[in-house]
């Protein structure tokens, strides 16, 4: 009996030291894991909204477009930069809006806004689309040289017409007709499951006249 209660005694003192020299460790420990549990379940509810908030400005703008509020909805497009900065609903409503005032013939907007796409890494997936606009508006401006610059280079996966066709437009609008028609040709080329866009190409072909083996045959 005495060996035993020896024994409880023993072990009593032995968790009462362990207490008193790891306790506090272990409080800290449990204080933030729970913080941690709670600060993770805090920040998917606060993303969860930001996205909710995000889609719901993005259904504002939209209506506002459909409507032809073209001043209301850019109001609505600047709140919505200001409050969810980093969504991807963001770089959406942009390229709408910049639609929206090409459609209006308001291109400095547009170009603006294309622009600031192209400067955000986080809207990286929407960079071709942005670029083939802006590049557009370019032309449409009279900026041959930097709408030439933007499309470069390799074009994207998936933009090989779209690249060719661009260039053939510039070259079209430099009075280069034998270079756009090659541009137009490679455009038709590379083109798939768009029956419109063929007869576009076929048309802007029959625009820059008899090649130069058309004229000597």
């Amino acid at each position: 009996m005495a060996v035993e209660l020896y024994d409880e005694h023993e072990q009593s003192e032995r968790v009462r030291k362990w207490i008193k020299e790891y306790g506090f460790s272990l409080v800290l420990g449990l204080v933030l894991a729970f913080s941690g549990i709670f600060g993770f379940r805090y920040w998917q509810d606060h993303q969860a909204g930001q996205r909710q908030l995000a889609a719901e400005y993005f259904d504002v703008i939209q209506s506002e477009l459909d409507a032809r509020s073209l001043q209301f909805a850019q109001e609505q497009f600047e709140q919505m930069r200001d409050s969810v900065p980093r969504s991807a609903y963001v770089g959406l409503a942009g390229l709408n809006m910049a639609a929206a005032y090409v459609e209006d013939g308001q291109l400095a907007p547009a170009a603006r806004i294309y622009r600031e796409i192209l400067e955000q890494r986080r809207f990286e997936n929407l960079w071709p689309i942005a670029t083939l606009r802006l590049a557009r508006v370019l032309v449409a401006q009279g900026d041959l040289e930097d709408a030439r610059g933007l499309i470069s280079g390799t074009p994207p996966v998936g933009f090989k017409a779209e690249w060719a066709e661009l260039r053939g437009d510039i070259y079209m609008a430099r009075g280069d007709l034998d270079q756009a028609r090659l541009a137009y040709r490679e455009a038709l080329e590379n083109l798939t499951g768009r029956a419109a866009g063929r007869g576009v190409l076929e048309i802007k072909i029959d625009a820059t006249g008899p090649g130069l083996s058309e004229e000597t045959s």
